[in-house]
């Protein structure tokens, strides 16, 4: 991947609820603000079924975003953020943090190429 300026990402989870189906997450995922697609992971992690349910849904986003020339690093680091959200689920802050980087660094990318 390329080389990004560290930034400290403050999200509140807490005033926001988890989204509640697929439909819901797209429209958030779709308006490419990495802060927005990530606060409401928190509770998602905690437990097998959130992680599997957050995997699909970032998966699929991906997939229904897809506009035909997508970087490698868009699945690799995909793929890398879902490992290290199965590995480290119980450090919360690490899983959060892992998501906000990737997300933060497809959607920088998606919107320099249009």
């Amino acid at each position: 991947m390329e080389d990004k300026k560290s930034k400290l990402a403050v999200l509140d989870s807490h005033k926001i609820e988890p989204s509640a189906g697929y439909t819901h997450f797209y429209e958030t995922f779709s308006r490419l603000e990495a802060k927005s697609v990530v606060a409401p992971m928190g509770e998602m992690i905690a437990s097998p079924q959130g992680r599997g349910r957050l995997g699909r849904f970032l998966i699929k986003g991906l997939c229904d975003h897809y506009r035909g020339n997508y970087n490698p690093h868009y699945l690799t680091g995909l793929g890398s953020a879902l490992w290290v959200a199965d590995q480290y689920w119980k450090q919360a802050p690490i899983v959060i943090n892992t998501f906000y980087q990737y997300v933060d660094f497809l959607f920088d990318s998606l919107k320099s190429e249009g």
